[in-house]
């Protein structure tokens, strides 16, 4: 698969500024869409760098690991929380909401790492469902 930087006709940053976020943008333009981690997708859609593409990969990884996460569990949740969801296909909204539906009733089961995190996983649960039902 062709790398983002050939698909979209991207250019490395050569501003000389040696940042974390400048190197982590010349190793992303490298990636194809398939090698987009949790990561990369949560920073991309943070940082507005080709945010359609991000969403469309949250949302893939979301449907296969919906407890997966940057930083802790459930992290790639919150990030899908904070987007605006109506440019999102109306069948990708069903996926959602019939995943989220099943999460719902399955949270509890999950080894979390501590009460806040999962705290936090169900009022993001119970935000998009809500999201997704108006």
């Amino acid at each position: 698969m062709n790398s983002l930087k050939k698909i979209y006709n991207l250019s490395y940053d050569v501003s000389g500024f040696n940042s974390g976020l400048v190197n982590w943008y010349n190793q992303l333009i490298d990636k194809s869409q398939d090698d987009l981690s949790v990561s990369d997708v949560c920073k991309m859609i943070r940082q507005d760098i080709l945010k359609d593409v991000a969403v469309q990969k949250a949302i893939e990884l979301f449907l296969d690991n919906p407890y997966d996460g940057e930083y802790d569990d459930g992290g790639l949740l919150k990030v899908l929380t904070s987007l605006d969801i109506k440019s999102i296909p109306v069948a990708t909204l069903d996926k959602l909401k019939a995943t989220l539906g099943v999460v719902r009733h399955e949270y509890i089961d999950f080894d979390w790492f501590d009460e806040e995190a999962k705290f936090q996983y169900t009022k993001n649960v119970e935000k998009m469902l809500e999201t997704l039902t108006s």
